[in-house]
């Protein structure tokens, strides 16, 4: 293991998730698209390219690195916050055949000037869903996408570029019931309605997945055979057949990841006793960042118990690997095996979100090596 720790992904558990979800039935025409941010290991890029997933990059930067692992830029969608009109992005990636989403109303004048006759667009359907406001990507206080109420201005820009709106792009934030996705996607056919050449919904992700004991995962067949209840019975209502993507990211990687870290040092306050590992902001941002909870386990057989705060090696107060749930600033001991320097840590739950927005650069801590076994 590196001085930066170790992420061990399961080749065999990615290709059953990313198998489960090709295999579900209904919507009949339902195309999975990984949203490649959550962890583009290319190992992990490859298998699912392999398997026969499509893919979703939220920048340019992102398009050109799958495009470099070998993907066809007909299965990339590329959603970015920010798109520079730069010859770069006409000739090494648009003309390589990937689909562009505007996400804002300058981006639909940007495409057309860049000659993307045919284009998706993001709207931001005006409410948003998650577990914190960091993990919710719509409604007012949410950048990303169109407003709603400038639909019209978006046919308008459209009109005047030559350009034709064929995919509408959403994604309200994250959940694991039902019934909030019914009511996405109720909320995302009610803008396709009003976007008459439309033929494809991009619905986003954000599909919950279960890293605690006593959390529930989105149960993908259920949520689909919602999205395909509303599906034809909009094409009922309209006479319009609808295709559905879906975006998982953290639903086909999370789970299928563990960190393994070491102890180097054991500390106590007349409060706190602390785990000082050599993993923590340069290889997992999560907890500090959300107060997301990731199992942890230290790795010996110890038969006595302690509670400890686990933190990393950051000269940083935020270097918190066991927050309270959803509050970054709280802290919460776990119960864990009595501990010694040397012993190693397991972390759960550690393949999206991770390795791929991690802070590797403070303090010059080592990136942590990844591998797939």
């Amino acid at each position: 293991m590196g001085e930066g720790g170790l992420f061990v992904y399961d080749r065999d558990m990615l290709a059953r998730t990313a198998q489960s979800l090709l295999d579900i039935e209904r919507p009949a025409d339902l195309a999975v698209r990984y949203a490649a941010k959550a962890n583009p290991h290319p190992e992990i890029v490859s298998l699912f390219d392999s398997i026969g997933l499509q893919f979703d990059a939220s920048s340019a930067y992102e398009a050109e690195r799958l495009l470099g692992y070998g993907v066809e830029g007909e299965k990339i969608s590329l959603s970015s916050q920010v798109l520079r009109p730069t010859a770069a992005l006409r000739h090494d990636i648009l003309d390589k055949g990937v689909l562009p989403v505007a996400t804002s109303l300058r981006q639909i004048m940007i495409l057309g000037n860049l000659a993307a006759g045919e284009i998706a667009v993001r709207i931001n359907p005006g409410v948003g869903y998650g577990h914190n406001n960091r993990t919710n990507v719509g409604g007012p206080s949410s950048s990303f996408g169109i407003w709603h109420e400038e639909l019209p201005a978006v046919l308008d820009y459209a009109r005047r570029g030559d350009q034709v709106i064929n995919r509408l792009h959403t994604h309200i934030g994250s959940g694991a019931e039902p019934n909030v996705w019914r009511s996405v996607i109720q909320k995302s056919l009610a803008i396709v309605e009003q976007l008459p050449d439309v033929t494809t919904l991009d619905i986003g992700g954000g599909y919950k997945i279960a890293r605690m004991p006593g959390e529930t995962s989105t149960d993908m067949n259920e949520v689909c055979g919602v999205f395909a209840e509303e599906l034809d019975q909009f094409a009922r209502w309209t006479g319009r057949d609808i295709g559905l993507e879906i975006e998982p990211g953290t639903h086909l990687v999370a789970n299928a990841g563990t960190l393994l870290g070491r102890i180097e040092e054991v500390v106590e306050t007349d409060k706190y006793k602390f785990l000082k590992l050599n993993v923590g902001m340069n290889a997992i941002l999560r907890p500090s960042l959300y107060g997301a909870q990731h199992p942890i386990e230290v790795l010996n057989d110890s038969t006595e118990q302690e509670d400890y705060v686990v933190v990393g090696p950051c000269c940083e107060s935020g270097d918190i690997l066991t927050p309270a749930p959803g509050d970054p600033e709280g802290i919460l001991p776990r119960i864990l095996n009595k501990a010694e320097v040397d012993d190693y840590v397991a972390i759960g739950g550690a393949g999206a979100y991770c390795a791929s927005m991690s802070a590797n650069r403070y303090n010059d801590i080592p990136e942590a090596t990844e591998i797939v076994v």
